[in-house]
């Protein structure tokens, strides 16, 4: 038996919470765990919140969601590293695409690591990746500084759902060893059966609502028919340019330069 691994691989996010408060000795010991993962220049932070007025704003970001017992902002910081450089009297030299790229890496890391370390204490998780299309309400509500850009958001709570670990693509085709594989139509299919089947299984998209209309289709398919290759390709299907636009504009507004 390994507890860490049973930990990760019977992990499924969790949508529905008890309306119980999380302890703040506990939140503690999870934003610790989060900072147990590897970093450099450890540009992350993390707002949180339990309280009932914040989180009815940031239903205007999240929906329900935001609603969890406990909300959790995580950011990429460059403000503290920038002012760890100065007090040794420099200056950040770093191109910001660069220092953006490295600040990524360093909250997702933080993030997961909350995350496994909240599921180890009982406690129910999913993150809300809409927070860099929210950033300047987000920025508002919690009064972020210039340089601190919300990456993403995170819930949490006791459980009220127990749901089942979603399935994941063959391993074979994650796992490469000495070059990269491309696949061919028959790697491709293996994967989206897997991924079909076990999210059909479960109705995990009717359970939702979440299906995402189709634009080429004259019928539309059913929730009995509508997996993870449906939805996944419709949803990068319809990026538009205009994302890459807004995002480059709101990290602006919070001093971070990707020109």
């Amino acid at each position: 038996m390994n507890e860490v691994l049973d930990t990760i691989m019977n992990r499924a996010s969790v949508r529905r919470f008890r309306q119980q408060e999380i302890p703040q000795d506990t939140v503690h010991k999870i934003v610790r765990a989060g900072q147990q993962a590897p970093f450099t220049g450890q540009m992350y932070s993390v707002v949180a919140t339990q309280e009932a007025d914040i989180r009815q704003q940031l239903t205007e970001c999240f929906g329900r969601l935001a609603q969890a017992p406990l909300f959790m902002l995580v950011c990429v910081d460059f403000y503290k590293l920038e002012e760890f450089i100065r007090s040794k009297g420099r200056v950040n030299q770093a191109d910001d695409l660069s220092m953006l790229f490295l600040g990524i890496q360093d909250a997702a890391y933080f993030g997961q690591n909350m995350v496994l370390a909240a599921e180890s204490m009982g406690l129910g998780s999913v993150f809300l990746g809409a927070a860099p299309w929210e950033s300047d309400r987000l920025s508002d509500i919690f009064d972020l500084p210039e340089r601190v850009y919300p990456l993403v958001g995170l819930v949490m709570g006791y459980p009220a759902e127990d749901p089942p670990p979603r399935p994941r693509i063959p391993t074979d085709l994650v796992l490469h060893w000495d070059r990269y594989s491309p696949m061919d139509d028959e790697d491709t299919e293996r994967a989206l059966k897997v991924m079909d089947a076990g999210l059909l299984r479960e109705g995990y998209y009717k359970k939702l609502n979440a299906r995402i209309p189709a634009e080429d289709e004259t019928k539309e398919s059913s929730y009995d028919e509508y997996g993870w290759s449906d939805h996944v390709s419709r949803k990068y299907g319809k990026r538009r340019r205009s994302f890459m636009s807004q995002l480059k504009e709101s990290l602006a507004r919070q001093g971070i330069d990707l020109e």
